[in-house]
């Protein structure tokens, strides 16, 4: 039994516009949420196009009141996917500004929690459903989650603290029949990484990294992590002396 009842936050390009296109058939309804309004049109057309049924919305997921309004306005959810975020780093001039972290951070961390937590809330209500599950919430995180860069200070710790929260948390939700799952992408090609004045290795066109989230979901999942290599060579990376990963190429600055 798929997924009928689907939430996704920045909806409206990348990674975003290629999970709601990926779950997008007959049968199923999308809530898509994201700050583009144009954009979001596109793609909610192009899912009704593939038979969906489809509501957009335009949601900042750093405005928690907005977004639990959004949440609670789905009514039912099987799967909600927190993957609105933004990315920055040091730049040239070799460190981050206060707003640019605080803006990482209130995006990327209390912008997820903002969207999953009244989710949770919402799913602990319902009967059981797929797999056994009232629900399932998804956190689309990093591979930079499991090494500290230099070249990208706050995404790489707002990634980390996600992945750990998700970790310690899973299991306690599971008690309550709620599925909770930590993506860890490594380089996709979406508008974000396309700043990137550097060789991204692994690299993956959107479309074939939704497939692997569908695939790692529909298994009940709760890390997915991708490319596989990537993630170990990131681990080991952590043991590294941080002055030797601060040679690497930096992220440029918001």
């Amino acid at each position: 039994m798929p997924y009928t009842n689907i939430a996704i936050t920045g909806a409206s390009s990348g990674l975003g516009r290629a999970l709601a296109l990926a779950y997008a058939h007959p049968g199923v309804t999308l809530h898509l949420a994201g700050r583009d309004a144009a954009r979001l049109a596109e793609v909610a057309a192009t899912a009704k196009s593939l038979g969906a049924t489809v509501t957009e919305t335009i949601v900042d997921v750093t405005d928690a009141a907005a977004t639990e309004t959004w949440v609670k306005s789905c009514s039912t959810l099987d799967l909600i996917i927190a993957n609105a975020g933004i990315s920055a780093g040091p730049g040239a001039a070799n460190i981050e500004k206060p707003e640019q972290i605080k803006a990482i951070f209130a995006t990327n961390v209390t912008g997820a929690f903002n969207t999953i937590l009244p989710a949770i809330a919402l799913m602990s209500a319902q009967p059981q459903g797929l797999h056994g599950l009232k629900g399932r919430a998804v956190i689309i995180g990093s591979i930079a989650g499991l090494i500290a860069l230099p070249t990208s200070p706050a995404y790489s710790a707002a990634k980390a603290a996600l992945d750990f929260w998700v970790t310690a948390t899973a299991p306690n939700l599971a008690k309550d029949n709620i599925g909770l799952t930590l993506v860890r992408p490594g380089f996709i090609r979406t508008p974000m990484t396309a700043k990137n004045p550097y060789k991204m290795p692994g690299i993956m066109d959107a479309d074939q990294a939704a497939q692997i989230i569908r695939a790692g979901l529909a298994a009940g999942k709760t890390h997915i992590t991708f490319p596989f290599w990537f993630g170990v060579f990131a681990r080991f990376g952590q043991l590294l002396p941080k002055t030797l990963l601060a040679r690497g190429p930096r992220k440029p600055a918001a």
